[in-house]
């Protein structure tokens, strides 16, 4: 039985790789000569006359019955917004698939190798969440980027504001001259409010694609001078001014606790790189962790003091400006 679940499990994992390979070849090949084919087509079909639609289409995945299930699935909604924060550019289906499969295969090792349930389970659990890791890291990536472009960004508003512009026109010019992310985001919403949405709708649509307090601080600030009045270049400007003392701030405070960082990396793979070199030299000595029930009851309370030390020392160091 346990070996027709491993062959069953092995089975998935190929096909889940496949189904990849084939989703990041659609993803990285060249839309150049697709594009071209899709205008040729439109040139040559008759011409419509039904309305034509402004949504904006989401497609979680390439396969229909994956992509309703995402559509419909509420526990998922956490996922898809992280997915749309990150602006990763392979469906959501993708890293909903990777990480059934890789829980389901971490589960299927620790059964093979007579582990407790309470590590099969950690095994299963930490390998599960590689994806969901990985569109975090996206996604603090991408945040980085726009907060770090965020200050010229506004300067550039602010300067076609004084020279007579409407506030649109400055969210069309840094959609153009600034780069991505931050000229993707603002040229989306000067997309919106072209077709017709809102401005403080579309603001409020780039607010939940960018999960950004300095961009909160900027829409928000928007709108009050539109219910108050005011100068908005001034105020823009002192946003900007703002944001850059709260960077360099940010860059003080992490010189500072540069030292409690490298301690807790220290203390973190210590325990690892020992326990490695130990079973390269000696591995029935630390392979007693491994195949001894106490020793697996060890490894397994190791493991998670390990995490939960981990939690505690990245509280420590990290300190909110």
């Amino acid at each position: 039985m346990l070996t027709a679940l491993i062959g069953l499990g092995i089975f998935g994992t190929i096909l889940l790789f496949m189904y990849a390979c084939t989703t990041a070849y659609r993803v990285m090949a060249p839309r150049g000569v697709d594009r071209a084919v899709e205008r040729i087509q439109n040139w040559s079909s008759p011409i419509e006359t039904a309305p034509l639609e402004i949504v904006r289409k989401e497609s979680l995945s390439d396969i229909p019955w994956l992509n309703d299930l995402l559509r419909r699935a509420r526990r998922l909604q956490l996922f898809r917004v992280l997915h749309q924060q990150a602006d990763c550019r392979t469906p959501l289906g993708v890293f909903v698939l990777a990480a059934l499969a890789l829980a389901v295969s971490g589960l299927f090792l620790a059964l093979s190798m007579s582990q407790p349930i309470l590590l099969t389970l950690l095994l299963g659990t930490m390998l599960g969440a590689i994806p969901y890791v990985y569109l975090l890291w996206l996604k603090h990536q991408r945040l980085a980027m726009f907060e770090r472009q965020l200050p010229d960004a506004l300067e550039l508003v602010s300067r076609a504001l004084r020279a007579g512009h409407a506030f649109s026109v400055g969210l069309k010019m840094v959609g153009e001259e600034a780069a991505d992310p931050i000229g993707k985001e603002f040229r989306r919403v000067f997309d919106e409010v072209s077709m017709g949405v809102s401005l403080q709708q579309a603001l409020d649509n780039m607010t939940n694609r960018v999960d950004s307090v300095d961009l909160r601080f900027f829409i928000t600030s928007i709108l009050v001078q539109r219910e108050t009045g005011g100068n908005l270049a001034e105020i823009i400007d002192s946003l900007a001014g703002l944001i850059r003392q709260r960077f360099e701030l940010q860059l003080r405070v992490k010189a500072l606790s540069a030292e409690g960082r490298m301690s807790a990396v220290v203390l973190l793979g210590l325990p690892i790189v020992v326990g490695v070199l130990l079973f390269k030299m000696n591995p029935d000595y630390t392979g007693l962790l491994f195949t001894d029930p106490i020793g697996q009851n060890l490894a397994t309370v190791g493991s998670i003091m390990m995490v939960v030390g981990a939690a505690v020392m990245k509280r420590m160091v990290t300190i909110k400006v």
